[in-house]
């Protein structure tokens, strides 16, 4: 029996947010990844995706030098919106997301199709950032959401995840946000609809580090994390209700079960994650000062808006 096609979806915000290259230099180390994946070839494509923020110059460029990459256009300069406009491109019948300045492992695609069972509309790998040094494993666990699981997931990071083309046909991102938040809004939405998405450890993706830095990174996770409240029309998250209901002031509320959520994960799943037994309280720690730089941003944009 024939292995499904597979459409590998990179994004150019990423990238271009955080290398200083030339667009075809900085994606070099993404598409040289998914090009060495062990993967049947003839059964795979590379799918980039370009919007209005790529001048024609270094769109030309890209084509020149990757010919056999299809190239999709946006319709903005937004990362959700890339994801959609790259899923509707795709040809496969398994979509593959990641970013462009990460690097898969050369079975990533191989360990995440296979990952799949009848019912299973995707399957999330897990996503580090480079190197071995503290700041690079500490910061890796908060970053990427705590993303674990024994099956099923307890979330997903569109960098690195793989679904079925009509599921997210069905469910696009939703690309109103302005730049975080739609993974944990998709995973909900998914859930609410009775999909599963399980979970392959094996399939890991390395993460380029954000420029801007890990502060910046999640106050701008906290600010844009008031939008998803306010696009959730279904209610789908549980912090939605609160949220409409007392303001500004459910934010502390839903920190607070935030940190006893990312506690209870850290201590169930702390081997997926890499984390020593006697490590444990210094993740801890630091899970709680991510949590309130992202309530700071969430005040932020409560009051400010």
């Amino acid at each position: 029996m024939a292995k499904p096609f597979v459409s590998i979806v990179i994004d150019t915000i990423t990238v271009r947010e955080n290398a200083g290259a030339p667009l075809a230099d900085a994606l070099a180390p993404a598409i040289a990844s998914v090009e060495s994946q062990t993967y049947p070839r003839d059964r795979r494509e590379i799918v980039v995706v370009l919007d209005e923020g790529v001048p024609p110059e270094a769109a030309d460029a890209l084509r020149r030098r990757y010919p056999s990459v299809k190239c999709a256009k946006a319709s903005a300069a937004n990362y959700f919106a890339g994801k959609n406009a790259g899923v509707a491109a795709a040809s496969g019948e398994i979509v593959t997301l990641i970013d462009g300045d990460c690097v898969a492992v050369p079975e990533w695609v191989e360990r995440l199709v296979a990952a799949f069972t009848p019912d299973a509309a995707g399957v999330a790998g897990l996503s580090r950032y480079p190197g071995g040094s503290v700041r690079p494993r500490t910061f890796s666990v908060p970053d990427f959401a705590y993303v674990a699981g024994t099956g099923e997931a307890s979330g997903f990071n569109l960098s690195n995840v793989a679904f079925r083309r009509e599921v997210l046909l069905a469910h696009p991102v939703d690309a109103r946000l302005r730049r975080n938040g739609g993974c944990y809004f998709l995973f909900h939405q998914l859930r609410a609809a009775g999909q599963r998405v399980l979970y392959e450890r094996r399939a890991e993706v390395a993460h380029g580090v954000d420029r801007d830095g890990m502060i910046r990174k999640h106050f701008d996770r906290g600010y844009d994390g008031v939008s998803v409240y306010r696009l959730d029309a279904n209610a789908v998250l549980r912090g939605t209700r609160w949220f409409r209901r007392f303001g500004a002031a459910a934010l502390l509320p839903i920190t607070a079960r935030r940190i006893f959520v990312d506690w209870i994960r850290l201590v169930r799943h702390r081997r997926q994650m890499d984390v020593a037994l006697i490590a444990v309280p210094y993740y801890a720690a630091v899970g709680v000062m991510t949590r309130l730089i992202e309530l700071a941003g969430g005040l932020a944009a409560a009051v400010g808006e």
